[in-house]
């Protein structure tokens, strides 16, 4: 009796942890803007380190509130969807990932990855990546997934197109309002320095001011510069990710942190760098970032997942 009982258990463990599918049948995995424990999207950048741990492993990623491309339309099957479920208590934060299919069947439940940190950033996500650790033990099959996400984008670039064009106009207006009120401001202007400079100054405000659309998230890895304007221990070729959202697209590196914020322009292969002065642009099969910062022109070169 009691080794029927043990036997009955195990069963329920297993069918309870895998289905029997293999994540090889599947492409594309969307990911939730927002978990059902979070009050806001991304809250503790959980969302965006979850889409950036399945494209790690070769999947193709979706967030669920941007319109579904044409492709994933196509072929719902090839589908999964990621739930992650807050098991934590008062002492432990502990997390579950879920990966269900087109028939709501559950594919895969992880093991319950578990974190002691007491800030609930860092405790979230280490207890995330720990259970992530269940999808990396799969060992998926990249040969069967396509890496690039090119007819993804394509598909969603017309759907942004007049968002992206309206944020811009209101930003434009913004921005020629605070030229009009730089250009009112009387100050008191040294002698030796020309009208000329000055001029190309308040043309540099302007083009800083009209890139800027919105409240940032940039965060800023340019601080030293020596005596000929270079970067001072500046990375080359440094691996970044990209993650698209409605107005370009976000480059994070491998923790994930937001590297740089990109802007859609009307050229293909070029970007404008949110809060900076600059773009970002490909030349040849490279990448690089190019700005100005104080008064030197900076150019790195990057190596970047699309």
């Amino acid at each position: 009796m009691k080794l029927s009982s043990l036997f009955i258990i195990v069963a329920i463990f297993i069918s309870n942890t895998i289905i029997g599918q293999s994540l090889d049948d599947y492409k594309y995995v969307i990911i939730p803007a927002k978990y059902d424990f979070q009050k806001t999207d991304d809250q503790y950048q959980l969302n965006s380190l979850t889409k950036f741990l399945f494209e790690k492993e070769g999947f193709i990623t979706q967030f669920d509130n941007l319109e579904m491309s044409s492709e994933i339309a196509k072929n719902p099957c090839d589908v999964l969807t990621a739930r992650v479920n807050n098991t934590s208590n008062m002492f432990t934060t502990k997390m579950v990932i879920e990966l269900i299919n087109c028939k709501n069947q559950k594919v895969l439940i992880t093991e319950e990855g578990k974190s002691k940190e007491k800030e609930y950033k860092k405790g979230y996500q280490e207890a995330l990546r720990q259970a992530f650790e269940s999808i990396t033990a799969q060992n998926y099959n990249h040969a069967n997934a396509d890496k690039s996400q090119t007819s993804i984008a394509k598909s969603e670039i017309e759907n942004a197109k007049n968002a992206a064009m309206e944020a811009a106009a209101d930003a434009v207006e913004e921005a020629v309002q605070e030229v009009e009120i730089i250009e009112s401001t009387e100050v008191e202007i040294p002698e030796e320095i020309q009208v000329a400079e000055v001029e190309e100054e308040i043309v540099e405000i302007e083009e800083t001011l009209m890139e800027t659309t919105s409240t940032s998230g940039f965060i800023n890895n340019f601080k030293d510069l020596d005596q000929k304007g270079s970067l001072l221990g500046m990375p080359t070729a440094k691996k970044l990710y990209a993650q698209e959202n409605r107005m370009g697209y976000n480059l994070v590196d491998s923790e994930p942190k937001i590297v740089f914020q990109l802007l859609k322009s009307g050229k293909e292969g070029v970007y404008y760098i949110k809060d900076r002065s600059g773009t970002f642009f490909k030349e040849g099969d490279k990448w690089y970032a190019e700005f100005y910062h104080g008064g030197h022109l900076i150019k790195g070169e990057y190596d970047v997942k699309w």
